[in-house]
């Protein structure tokens, strides 16, 4: 089964915007999904779970809804635990790692507060079709 999870915080504005997306996907009979304010290790076994993840987060005065691969990398397990950190534990620990995504969605609000930007808001309906359709595409 595939994992979507969407990263971010819904009280600091556009920084929900991942769990947002996320929250459009519940229900899928092909993912997993949760929502999460930050990445953490212990979700290397969610990964080890996992046949793909997806990672969804904002991005901070990004041009545009972008989808790519993570690269997986040793583990820094330093300050802002990235997909990246999060995939390359799951390999040292576990030997082996899903097909790992993210989506990224831009965002220019991060104070606090509910809601999102106009900018973002308007990136929303583009960001939710890139995640329902990169969970129907099955390799």
């Amino acid at each position: 089964m595939d994992l979507v999870i969407g990263i971010g915080n819904p009280l600091r504005r556009d920084d929900g915007i991942g769990p947002r997306v996320a929250g459009a996907l519940e229900g899928s009979a092909f993912a997993s999904v949760c929502a999460v304010q930050e990445l953490v290790p212990e979700l290397a076994l969610r990964l080890r779970e996992a046949r793909r993840v997806l990672f969804i987060d904002a991005e901070v005065n990004g041009p545009n809804v972008r989808l790519g691969l993570v690269e997986d990398s040793p583990s820094g397990l330093g300050h802002g635990f990235a997909p990246r950190d999060l995939v390359g534990l799951s390999r040292e620990a576990f030997g082996e790692v899903p097909e790992a995504w993210t989506l990224c969605v831009p965002g220019v609000d991060f104070g606090y507060g509910e809601g999102l930007s106009d900018r973002a808001a308007s990136f929303l309906p583009r960001a939710i079709d890139a995640a329902a359709r990169w969970l129907l595409e099955r390799t």
